[in-house]
């Protein structure tokens, strides 16, 4: 529930009141300032814990951050109590998709006049701080940049004399090349997850469709029944017919199950996001085998090389109803100094990376892991500047959009609709939500 402060004012005789009062001011209680945070190991509470909550409090005196940790079922807690006026204070939605939603249903705070006063327009690249604008009123914060890329197992590709693939070609004959040996070729799961089955949606339309045409089908100027998209789906279907996915194994795994057994060489490779890099610690570590990403292939002639398709995996809000809104500002503010950023990215990598216009140079000496979690991070940003960039559907889609492509990703591989019955239901919601007024503009790309 959000915390109130209960200030109780002391009526004193005569010359003692002023002393009175000032007494009560200086020994009152923080505000509490709650954020509830989805799953985290113990090892990720503690290093949120050291890095944020402990530093955050010791600042000040005035608020005392309280982060609870709920699980997987955050997404409906958030809608259950919001719906009822109460809820944390600090809102995490998952991404603008999520956060379109509590700003249509009026659950989130406005923030220009805060963005103004912490100055969070000339901290954040603008292009991602807008997709938190709606209608020219700013309601959150971008709190992680994300990209999809391909992870692969080098420990394996050295002992088997493979070569991480750059196009369509290359990456099909790798496959088929791990098949024969016994690896499954992509490490992927959904179990508890559908979501998982449209990030593999928007690998495709950026790197195979292309994200010009992904840009132009956003923009309203191209039908999401294009070709283009139908053959972007028809080769999802094509890979899961020849067991790239690992076929029914997909609907039993969780992503992070699926990466583990990466680790252990039973899997090549994995269509991951920039997420993954905090599963490391809990698979590849653990085995001792190295791990290694490269861009996505390029999936056809229409597509440039490399493509990182674009994210942002959760936003920050401020509760509308919430009774410290200056504390969940500060902590948001705080979330953006380098020293938290480096500490974090240090030990819960691929989570806290904010696009910041001056993001904070590595530290030196890190380690393997937490290296490519840095270059990855730099890439993305270099991406946004040199217009490299795709679109997760997480991100640019609109939610309903978006929620349809969960499921009926799923419905393709199981050959219940074709690729292109699934493009023309994604055709007939975009353009609804076209219509509806729900589908942000974005910036050009060139």
């Amino acid at each position: 529930m959000i915390s109130s402060h209960l200030t109780r004012r002391a009526v004193l005789a005569g010359g003692t009141a002023i002393v009175g009062l000032a007494a009560v001011k200086a020994n009152a209680a923080p505000r509490r300032v709650v954020w509830w945070y989805e799953g985290a190991t113990a090892a990720q509470q503690a290093a949120l814990e050291q890095s944020l909550v402990k530093p955050f409090n010791a600042s000040q005196s005035e608020y005392e951050l309280v982060i609870e940790f709920r699980g997987s079922g955050l997404p409906d807690q958030l809608l259950v109590a919001l719906s009822a006026g109460s809820g944390p204070d600090i809102i995490l939605t998952n991404g603008p998709a999520w956060t379109q939603r509590m700003v249509i249903a009026k659950r989130l705070l406005p923030l220009n006049d805060l963005a103004k006063k912490f100055e969070w327009d000339k901290r954040i690249v603008p292009f991602m701080l807008g997709m938190g604008t709606y209608d020219g009123t700013m309601y959150a914060l971008p709190k992680t940049t994300e990209t999809q890329v391909l992870f692969y197992n080098d420990t394996l590709f050295k002992k088997n004399g493979w070569t991480p693939p750059t196009d369509r070609a290359a990456f099909e004959a790798l496959a088929d090349k791990m098949i024969k040996a016994g690896v499954q070729p992509l490490a992927a799961g959904n179990a508890g997850a559908r979501y998982v089955n449209r990030h593999y949606v928007g690998a495709s339309f950026s790197c195979c469709a292309g994200p010009d045409s992904v840009y132009n089908a956003l923009s309203g100027k191209l039908p999401w029944n294009d070709p283009v998209f139908v053959e972007s789906i028809q080769l999802l279907k094509n890979w899961w017919d020849k067991g790239y996915f690992g076929g029914p194994k997909y609907f039993a795994l969780s992503g992070q199950q699926s990466f583990a057994l990466m680790a252990i060489g039973k899997s090549g490779m994995a269509i991951q996001g920039s997420w993954a890099f905090q599963w490391v610690e809990e698979s590849f570590k653990k085995t001792g085998q190295d791990l290694n990403w490269t861009p996505i292939p390029k999936l056809s002639a229409r597509a440039p090389y490399p493509v990182f398709p674009l994210g942002i995996g959760a936003d920050l809000a401020i509760n509308a109803a919430s009774q410290v809104p200056e504390g969940a500002a500060k902590v948001m503010n705080a979330l953006l100094d380098h020293k938290f950023i480096i500490a974090m990215s240090e030990a819960w990598g691929g989570e806290w990376d904010c696009p910041l216009v001056s993001p904070p140079k590595p530290a030196d000496n890190l380690d393997r892991t937490t290296a490519l979690a840095v270059k990855l991070n730099y890439e993305t940003t270099s991406a946004l500047q040199n217009k490299t960039y795709g679109y997760a559907p997480w991100t640019f889609w609109p939610a309903r959009t978006d929620d349809y492509m969960k499921g009926g990703m799923e419905e393709v591989w199981l050959g219940q609709i074709t690729a292109k019955q699934f493009c023309d239901k994604v055709d007939e919601v975009f353009q609804q939500d076209l219509k509806d007024g729900l589908v942000k503009t974005l910036p050009a790309r060139a």
